[in-house]
């Protein structure tokens, strides 16, 4: 069973997610929306995949999920990690996009992209 942990304030964007991969046996989805318990979520439920989100308004910023994946890479280096950065925000994307090439994470989406999109990135990694 693949376990996916959505690290993410937004939540009908992780419900829409557990409901379109709900159907599928080999798949266990956790939703950890507050951020201090993040890399909780991720190792008590030995996650696979993680899901952490940008939050556009608040202090879970670009610096604070890219300081968590650092953490998580080191703590658990099999974990993939899948950022969601905000389209509109340069600076945001230039900083995932420095972090997936130092290998800090595996992949990044935007923030705008569709449910079956997620899906399927969330079971390609």
């Amino acid at each position: 069973m693949k376990n996916i942990a959505l690290i993410m304030r937004r939540e009908a964007v992780a419900q829409a997610l557990m409901k379109s991969l709900l159907e599928r046996n080999d798949i266990r989805l956790t939703f950890e929306p507050n951020y201090a318990f993040a890399d909780i979520a991720v190792r008590s439920n030995d996650a696979e995949t993680a899901l952490i989100e940008i939050d556009e308004s608040g202090e879970y910023d670009t610096s604070y999920c890219l300081e968590l994946c650092v953490r998580l890479r080191k703590e658990l280096p099999k974990c993939k990690l899948l950022i969601m950065c905000p389209e509109q925000d340069k600076d945001s994307i230039f900083k995932v996009i420095t972090a997936k090439q130092e290998r800090f994470i595996d992949d990044f989406v935007f923030c705008d992209s569709t449910i079956t999109y997620l899906s399927s990135k969330l079971l390609s990694l």
